[in-house]
């Protein structure tokens, strides 16, 4: 009876190391679905942290092309052309080695730098247009003339 009181208890201890192991596997499966979890929300951050440094680079540049364009824009003066035409004029005292030219205030009020070239159109006289937007200014008719093409210069 002892014999088989002992062969139980091994047997019971038999049992009990399995299912230890058994626990330890569980847990060690736990444990590595875990570290898979873990290591997909750490992949998934530095998704997201590229995501922003690069969005905060497009705005850095976005940012500095706006101060550029501030800059730029202090070298101008809005000036009436008469014949109730408008165009900023490059300041004097900015011109340096560049020739007095004229910038188109659509263009110009919307951060883009057009000179303003002057053009002849059969039977209008002198005509000035816009290459970027198409504003035509036509000073011998007294008018500024919005116009969608100048084709048939």
């Amino acid at each position: 009876m002892v014999g088989e009181a002992n062969a139980g208890l091994s047997a019971l201890k038999s049992a009990f190391d399995i299912a230890k192991g058994l626990k330890d596997i569980d847990d060690a499966v736990r444990r590595n679905g875990a570290v898979i979890e873990l290591q997909e929300k750490i992949l998934a951050a530095r998704e997201a942290q590229t995501v922003l440094l690069d969005r905060v680079d497009e705005l850095e540049k976005e940012v500095a092309s706006f101060e550029r364009w501030e800059r730029e824009k202090q070298r101008y003066e809005l000036k009436d052309l008469g014949w109730g035409a408008f165009a900023y004029m490059l300041k004097p005292p900015e011109r340096g080695t560049e020739p007095p030219h004229w910038l188109c205030t659509n263009c110009y009020e919307h951060n883009h730098k057009a000179l303003i070239q002057r053009i002849s159109k059969k039977g209008e006289g002198l005509v000035w247009t816009c290459p970027a937007c198409k504003n035509t200014i036509m000073p011998n008719m007294g008018v500024i003339a919005w116009m969608d093409d100048v084709q048939g210069v």
